[in-house]
């Protein structure tokens, strides 16, 4: 399909058809992606300036670091991190567990599926795990660990202690009280260069997210 700076348009307004929306998207998360669009962009626009303009608008709809009970970081390698979100929610290093219940009440659930989600009921919630992503919890502390991404869905109100363990555990802890009825969707992703943050979106943060991006969390989860 033939990029246009009029396809590019309609796909930032959520008008695209899902071939449409393919065809946007590798042009713009592929840096190997070579097409460029049929007609030309405006005057001081690229595919690099359009891809920060994305990030930057996402930025300004999330709630800030100071406002309580929901914490969001963006800094600029979360431009590449939500970029992979969008494709596939994976791409991450992984710990490799298999899903089991320790003699001590930790369990331990490793998704290493590419696509699905991996589910799990508890009593006070339930939990859906992402695409290539590990999650460590101990209902005895309500201590979760994880490093990827997952669903929370608690049945009644509870305080949980939720740490990312991708790159510098001590520096990306939140501890916050989760609403019953409510979902959360928790993203941590990190590398050795980068610091380790934790992402943490109530389902009405997601309303203000846009479209495109908002869509595709409430397809990966199902919500």
């Amino acid at each position: 399909m033939e990029i246009s700076k009029e396809l590019i348009e309609k796909y930032h307004n959520g008008h695209c058809s899902p071939d449409e929306i393919k065809a946007v998207e590798s042009w713009l998360f592929d840096d190997e992606f070579t097409d460029e669009p049929t007609l030309p962009l405006p005057i001081g626009e690229s595919k690099a300036r359009i891809q920060n303009d994305m990030w930057e608008e996402i930025s300004t709809v999330l709630p800030s670091r100071q406002k309580p009970v929901v914490q969001l970081f963006f800094k600029p390698f979360w431009r590449q991190a939500a970029a992979i979100l969008l494709v596939s929610l994976a791409g991450l290093t992984a710990f490799y567990f298999k899903t089991q219940s320790t003699d001590t009440g930790v369990i331990i659930v490793n998704n290493v599926s590419e696509t699905a989600n991996k589910d799990l009921q508890e009593s006070a919630y339930s939990l859906s795990v992402g695409p290539k992503s590990n999650v460590e919890i101990n209902n005895e502390t309500g201590r979760i660990e994880f490093c990827g991404a997952m669903l929370i869905n608690p049945k009644r109100d509870i305080e949980l202690t939720i740490q990312g363990i991708c790159v510098r555990p001590d520096k990306a802890i939140e501890k916050m009280t989760l609403k019953k009825g409510q979902h959360y969707i928790a993203l941590n992703y990190g590398n050795a260069s980068n610091n380790n943050e934790v992402i943490i979106l109530s389902q009405g943060s997601l309303s203000g997210l846009p479209p495109l991006m908002q869509r595709h969390l409430m397809m990966q989860f199902n919500i």
